[in-house]
């Protein structure tokens, strides 16, 4: 790897290190990450511009690095790469990091639909548990149920009257467990309500077995949402991303089966989160009634 880095970059490091990230190492005191890109490579230059933009605006995002041939991914032996600078961002994120991330208003017109991606998806994981299920019998057991609360969100979404509102710099998935070298990652960035985030976050600690009560409470009760992001929130927790994301780890044997009992012991607690959620929104907002949350 290091006469890769310094016949594309131009770059010659002492020493290259290798962790879960990927290759870093350090030149007169800049930080580097090498690191295998695992997403389609037609939406790098979308990714690229995206974290151009943050940039241009004084807002800190790990600055993509050209190749000598000034292309953003650096092919070897078939598999893309690229190059960034990071700072020393090894701390765990917390709720206060993404609601000010989530500040950064992007201007654009395409909205994202969650009921058609959700719906796309949910066909998709049908069909595949159709094909490897008997595989994997703690996955078949409890499907159903998870692919029921996918349902139950995509319906609840669909039946909401859209508004057009503000959409902020997102994260494809954002984890308990992240460093702010992930928060401030251009690779894992998207367009999307604000939501989104810290949605997902809460989720992964739940199932992560930590208390989530005092940052959710405190979330609602001091962030500024409208009426369309309240319901939006709801629906977010409601969609077991959780879930479908372990699913597919294990359905591609990179996890056991033993894992899904990590989330499948959780469900009544969870499904009460979900009730107290609803059962506060009840108290100012014109909520219509949802059967299973009563």
């Amino acid at each position: 790897m290091k006469n890769a880095i310094n016949y594309y970059y131009s770059l010659y490091p002492n020493n290259i290190h290798q962790n879960e990230k990927g290759y870093y190492f350090i030149i007169n005191q800049t930080r580097y990450v090498f690191t295998k890109y695992k997403d389609n490579p037609n939406d790098i230059q979308k990714i690229y511009d995206m974290h151009i933009s943050l940039l241009n605006q004084n807002i800190y995002i790990h600055p993509i690095i050209l190749n000598n041939q000034n292309q953003i991914l650096t092919f070897i032996n078939d598999e893309p790469y690229i190059l960034m600078i990071t700072l020393y961002y090894e701390s765990k994120i917390n709720v206060n990091d993404i609601k000010y991330f989530n500040q950064i208003h992007v201007n654009t017109s395409h909205y994202p639909n969650w009921g058609e991606l959700w719906a796309q998806k949910n066909d998709y994981l049908e069909y595949q548990i159709s094909m490897l299920g008997k595989k994997h019998p703690l996955i078949t057991e409890s499907f159903s149920y998870y692919i029921g609360l996918g349902e139950t969100a995509i319906q609840l979404v669909n039946s909401l009257e859209k508004t057009n509102i503000n959409l902020v710099y997102s994260h494809k998935r954002i984890n308990a467990d992240d460093k702010q070298y992930d928060l401030y990652n251009p690779l894992n960035l998207i367009v999307d309500y604000k939501v989104r985030d810290i949605a997902e976050y809460l989720k992964s600690r739940f199932f992560n077995g930590e208390n989530i009560m005092d940052d959710l409470t405190h979330y609602l009760n001091n962030v500024r949402l409208s009426t369309y992001e309240y319901y939006l929130f709801l629906v977010r927790l409601i969609y077991p991303t959780y879930y479908f994301d372990l699913y597919e780890e294990i359905i591609t044997d990179r996890k056991e089966d033993e894992e899904i009992k990590k989330i499948t012991n959780k469900v009544d607690d969870f499904e009460k989160i979900i009730k107290k959620v609803y059962n506060y929104y009840k108290t100012f907002l014109p909520i219509s009634k949802i059967e299973w949350l009563e």
